[in-house]
C-alpha cells in the first residue's frame, strides 16, 4: 500500500517530509511558539516548498498538503511507538 502511495508522490517531495521534520522539532524547542501553531507553520511551509519546486497549482497545493500530512503523521506514529512512557 505504502509503494503505491508513494507512487503517487513525486520523488522532489521525498526531501520536504525530513525537512518538515527538522522545522517542526525547532519549532518545538521555541518557547514562544505554542504547540497548535505548529502544524499549521509545517502546513504553510510545506505548500511554499512545493508551489516553489511546481508553480502555483492545485497539484502542487495537494502535494504540499500530502507531504505535510506524512511528516505529522509518522512523527506521531514514532512519538507513540517509542515514547509511549512520556505521554
Amino acid at each position: 500500500m505504502v509503494t503505491e502511495f508513494l507512487y503517487f508522490f513525486q520523488e522532489d517531495f521525498y526531501y520536504i517530509v525530513p525537512a518538515l521534520w527538522f522545522i517542526g522539532y525547532a519549532c518545538k524547542r521555541t518557547p514562544f511558539i505554542p504547540d497548535w501553531l505548529i502544524v499549521w507553520i509545517l502546513l504553510c511551509i510545506g505548500v511554499l516548498a512545493s508551489c516553489n519546486l511546481y508553480g502555483w497549482n492545485t497539484r502542487a497545493i495537494a502535494e504540499g498538503v500530502i507531504a505535510t500530512g506524512m511528516a505529522v503523521f509518522s512523527h506521531q506514529i514514532v512519538k507513540q511507538t517509542f515514547h509511549k512512557d512520556e505521554l
